[in-house]
């Protein structure tokens, strides 16, 4: 391996000087160029690199101090330069270290050690160059630390401080040094700092400790570490702290928390933050034996604004709900406003109550320190006040209601699960009792929802398996007495409680979301059926009751073609039976979606009406065909007043606007008589024959029922055994 040799650069106007110089730096092992005065000096050293310079201060031109001024300009502060001069007095030493030398030697020069003191000079240069060298990377590693350093002596007083430039406290740096902890930081703080300065003397090693400082760029959070230097006596030691801004990780952590125990659309705590709150409640109510109570409240009819106006509406309102209920529920804002009783609240009985959205449009309410149950009920009433009150939403207002369950500690659970599926099933109690009401928790609920929950799996089993079946109830011609129709019914054979009536599953398949695939089932069915009579020579129209929830659907209208053209059934020999509801529900999209159907070839019938809406309006507006009359104005028809009355009214309404019209529920002759001479135009009811199979409707294309002359209810009970017959 090369050893590398230094060079040395020797300076002086004496030509005898200066080889004496240069044997005897090289007989010690360096390398040497000699130059003889001060401007050749300048240009060797720009040219080549120097280890050292020897340099004459007595030469002709450049003194050996303006050379030695401007070599330290060039090279800068760590060269080795050495003066060599005649002069041996203090002036003269001085003034060559004031022009920047680093050493000095006086002639006469021994010339056995020059070689030794050129080599220790630069052993030292090379060493300062090391510590420089260090000193960089030393501080090129703490520049890229971002943490604060401090340095405290044993009495807690800052020694020393750096921080990053862009350090909201850098400029607090000499403010600090000098002073005790107690002096820089706040009380507080200054505590947590002298937990872990004493733990760090204990132990050698202190971390974890966290701490906030109010700075003008706001609230920042830091992280300490702190590392203990002993010194020569247990009294002299000295800290070394780190201190990591860690703003960024706190806020994180608080997001993730609100992300785990609130709801992220409201604001509101969430199902896991109320249940843990409830649990403590329970626990604290227990103790001091007082009441408490879970309110569990669902928005009715929020499912039909996201259905029509669109999630993001739904979520408006679910937010605007949230800010009601947060400011309608303070104290300060209802305690003197009377509910619906005009009661006023309890101040004592209201003082705390805590909000949370549990997901969709549920939100629950805890009631600590109640008196009774009536305080619940009571704070039950003021929310459906606050819900009556329309929400405008994209310029239209929006009316909603809210049925809740009320639970209550220590009566109705001793947990917070408990309370709250008691509550739950309690709200499901005021759905079911007509919505817009609360309803306390009994345990006789629990078994109610329990055969719920059994029938609606059991619903679901049915749609896989295939359990449902259509009966056919035939519609007779008035003015011909033959069968014109057949309106499809659809009935369920449970495998084990036998035939469930529709009037039982049909509103529990519309509340759990599986009345499109029963309708879709229903219409397939009856169209495959009545394509079979018509390829069999006896075509019948078939009537298919539409759910008001399938009518929201905007794929209806495609749906039904769609079954149409698979089953091949004729268009003129289906017709859609729809609801007075389901007509008034986004009724611009409704008269769209009917149009579309009347004008490929189907009619359209409104089913049970007179029981709804019943405005006329509506039906000027829609491509209606078929009216039907309820059956309980039938009913009471033969007694005169207000019901025949009504018939008569529709009757003329109808034929007036060129729709035909439907008796349901004719149970005898006189009524089936009656309604013709009124001018109904299709007749449907036991009368004529209850709903039976397909299988069974061949029977009645031969029937043919003489209105003209029908007998009395007596005689007609007498010809029942024939129409069972024929049924």
């Amino acid at each position: 391996m090369t050893v590398k040799r230094n060079h040395v650069l020797v300076v002086d106007d004496e030509v005898d000087a200066c080889l004496v110089m240069r044997a005897a730096l090289r007989k010690a092992g360096f390398e040497v160029t000699v130059v003889h005065d001060g401007a050749a000096a300048l240009n060797e050293f720009r040219v080549h690199n120097y280890d050292l310079v020897m340099l004459d201060v007595d030469m002709p031109g450049m003194s050996g101090y303006e050379v030695c001024t401007q070599l330290r300009i060039d090279a800068g502060p760590l060269l080795p330069i050495v003066m060599v001069t005649g002069m041996d007095d203090v002036e003269s030493v001085q003034t060559a270290y004031q022009h920047g030398a680093t050493d000095f030697i006086a002639k006469p020069i021994n010339w056995g050690l020059i070689g030794h003191r050129v080599l220790y000079l630069l052993r030292a240069y090379e060493t300062l160059v090391e510590l420089r060298a260090a000193e960089a990377r030393n501080e090129a590693v703490l520049g890229a630390i971002p943490d604060q350093l401090f340095e405290l002596d044993g009495d807690a007083r800052c020694l020393n401080f750096r921080a990053a430039a862009n350090d909201p406290m850098a400029n607090l740096g000499t403010a600090m040094v000098g002073k005790s902890i107690r002096e820089f930081l706040p009380m507080a703080v200054a505590r947590i700092w002298d937990v872990a300065l004493h733990d760090a003397a204990a132990r050698g090693f202190s971390s974890g400790q966290q701490y906030a400082l109010e700075t003008a760029a706001g609230t920042l959070w830091f992280e300490m570490s702190v590392s203990h230097k002993p010194g020569k006596s247990a009294d002299t030691g000295s800290f070394i702290i780190l201190s990591r801004n860690i703003t960024e990780r706190k806020e994180s952590e608080s997001r993730i928390e609100r992300l785990a125990y609130f709801d992220n659309l409201t604001g509101l705590p969430n199902r896991h933050s109320f249940l843990e709150r409830v649990d403590r409640e329970v626990h604290r109510a227990r103790r001091r034996k007082s009441m408490l109570a879970v309110l569990f409240m669902d928005l009715d009819g929020f499912k039909n604004v996201n259905d029509t106006m669109g999630h993001a509406a739904g979520d408006q309102i679910l937010k605007r709900a949230a800010q009601r209920l947060h400011v309608g529920l303070r104290p300060s804002d209802y305690l003197g406003r009377p509910v619906a009783s005009s009661e006023p609240l309890a101040a004592d009985s209201v003082s705390n109550i805590e909000l949370a959205r549990l997901g969709g449009d549920e939100f629950t309410a805890l009631v600590m320190d109640m008196n009774s149950a009536q305080d619940a009920l009571l704070v039950a009433q003021r929310i459906g006040e606050i819900m009556r009150r329309p929400f405008e939403i994209e310029g239209r207002e929006v009316v909603l209601t809210a049925s809740i369950g009320v639970a209550l500690f220590p009566t109705d659970g001793d947990d917070a699960a408990t309370l709250l599926k008691h509550a739950d099933t309690a709200m499901y109690q005021a759905k079911a009792s007509g919505r817009d009401n609360a309803q306390i928790y009994n345990a006789t609920l629990t078994t109610d929802v329990l055969a719920r929950m059994e029938l609606e799996a059991g619903l679901r089993a049915a749609i896989a398996h295939n359990e449902f079946f259509l009966t056919y109830q035939p519609q007779i011609d008035a003015a011909s007495g033959t069968m014109c129709a057949v309106e499809a019914l659809i009935r369920w054979q449970h495998p084990q409680r036998g035939l469930i009536s529709p009037m039982e599953f049909i509103p529990l398949a519309e509340e759990r979301g599986l009345i499109d695939q029963i309708g879709q089932w229903a219409l397939h069915s009856a169209c495959m059926q009545a394509a079979a009579w018509a390829t069999a020579g006896q075509p019948l129209r078939v009537a298919v009751n539409l759910s008001p929830l399938q009518f929201r659907s905007p794929d209806v209208t495609s749906t039904v073609l769609a079954t149409l053209a698979k089953t091949g059934l004729d268009p003129q020999a289906l017709e859609l039976e729809v609801t007075e509801g389901a007509l008034m529900e986004n009724s611009a999209s409704t008269r769209v979606a009917l149009q579309l159907l009347r004008d490929n070839g189907m009619r359209i019938a409104l089913d049970d009406f007179g029981t709804g809406y019943s405005s006329l309006a509506y039906l000027t507006r829609m491509p209606i065909s078929n009216i039907k009359i309820d059956k309980c104005f039938v009913n009471g028809l033969l007694g005169g007043g207000e019901n025949e009355a009504i018939i008569r009214a529709v009757l003329a309404m109808a034929h007036s606007l060129g729709m035909r019209v439907t008796a349901e529920g004719v149970e005898n002759a006189e009524q089936a008589r009656m309604l013709k001479s009124l001018g109904c135009d299709f007749l449907q009811g036991y009368y004529f024959s209850r709903p039976v199979a397909a299988a069974d409707i061949a029977a009645f294309h031969s029937r043919t029922w003489q209105f003209d002359d029908i007998p009395s209810m007596q005689d007609d009970a007498d010809r029942r055994p024939a129409l069972a017959r024929v049924r």
